[in-house]
């Protein structure tokens, strides 16, 4: 469109606000706006007054229901429309809802996770690693669990680094893999799942994504996404993976997963097929892939926590957005500072700022400016 034809356009635009029915409607619809503005405020005044407190308590279903609504609108419109509970609080609703979603807790128990450690299981742990030193943490646990105890391999092993035990190998430690990852690091790939709940009219929907990283170059893509993987999308997603085109498995010699079993044996055998042998880590040991692991609470914490979306859309859209930023615009503190695939700059250019959803993502780099 040529410069005058915009001009015009503009004008013909002013013209109508001046003049024409677009200011009035956009007044009237202001108007409608305040009244029931200020409608809500006497609601709220006549029930403080009668109740003696300041806001109604909500339901979850009515919470998730403004949760919704606020989703679509950014912070600061959030914060001049809703003058009873804060956009923080809105948004709180919806990790609430995540999280009563899966709390697995019982009528009278208080609290999840494993259960505590009693003061006598830790006294026979430490006890049996100082009069034996060349007991490994597996043959100890072993001990524990004969002498009446129920106890993990992680637990024992937590105890007693914690107190300056620190045995001999004994087929079940980091050494292991740390040996492992630094003689192959150049030929490895690492993938796990992340998940994330979208609000849908029909309540809380768990997606799954699938992430992959190249551990020697620390870049990451995305593999897929899905409401309910199976054998069949693992299998499409190996053969995406394994393409002969561009395929970002090929040349490399190991992939590392956890054990779930959506990495079934039609998913490794497709990747046996380039020559890429699969490797799952010891169960309950997330620290042996801690490359995605910590790229994954980095991706969480950074970007994800911060929205509250309600379609497999948006979900792709903000992880491509989030994976261009992390790939070519963030530095790295494992690579020295240095960011993965910097996009080019002009090093005699101006520092120009770059965002991505909305501001979240920032990034900097030197732009030469026309003259």
């Amino acid at each position: 469109m040529k410069t005058t034809e915009i001009l015009t356009s503009i004008n013909a635009f002013m013209g109508q606000m001046r003049d024409g029915n677009t200011r009035e409607l956009i007044a009237n619809l202001q108007a409608a706006l305040d009244y029931q503005t200020e409608k809500l405020r006497i609601y709220e005044e006549k029930y403080k007054a009668e109740t003696g407190k300041d806001r109604p308590e909500l339901t979850d279903d009515e919470r998730r229901r403004l949760a919704k609504r606020g989703q679509a609108m950014n912070q600061y419109l959030l914060s001049i429309t809703e003058n009873t509970w804060s956009p923080s609080t809105v948004m709180g609703w919806y990790s609430k809802l995540i999280a009563d979603k899966y709390d697995s807790t019982g009528p009278d128990q208080k609290t999840r996770g494993r259960k505590p450690i009693t003061d006598d299981l830790k006294a026979l742990i430490l006890r049996l690693a100082e009069q034996n030193p060349s007991w490994g943490y597996k043959r100890i646990r072993d001990y524990a669990v004969y002498l009446g105890y129920e106890v993990s391999f992680m637990t024992v092993k937590r105890i007693m680094n914690k107190y300056g035990y620190f045995p001999p190998t004994d087929g079940r430690t980091n050494s292991d893999w740390e040996m492992f990852f630094n003689a192959h690091q150049n030929v490895i790939t690492a993938c796990d799942f992340a998940t994330y709940e979208l609000v849908t009219p029909h309540g809380l929907q768990r997606e799954h994504i699938l992430f992959f990283e190249n551990v020697f170059t620390r870049e990451v893509w995305l593999g897929g996404i899905a409401h309910d993987p199976n054998g069949n999308w693992m299998a499409q997603i190996a053969r995406n993976q394994c393409d002969m085109w561009d395929g970002k498995l090929l040349g490399q010699k190991y992939l590392i997963h956890d054990r779930d079993p959506l990495f079934c044996s039609r998913f490794k055998n497709i990747v046996h097929f380039i020559g890429c042998k699969t490797k799952a880590i010891p169960p309950r040991s997330p620290e042996c892939n801690g490359y995605m692991e910590s790229f994954i609470k980095t991706f969480k914490k950074e970007c994800l926590n911060h929205f509250v979306l309600t379609s497999e859309a948006q979900l792709r859209y903000v992880v491509k957005e989030f994976l261009e930023y992390y790939n070519h615009e963030r530095p790295h503190s494992a690579l020295d500072g240095r960011m993965i695939k910097p996009w080019p700059q002009d090093a005699d250019g101006e520092i120009v700022e770059f965002s991505r959803l909305g501001g979240l993502l920032k990034s900097y780099r030197r732009v030469k400016m026309a003259a």
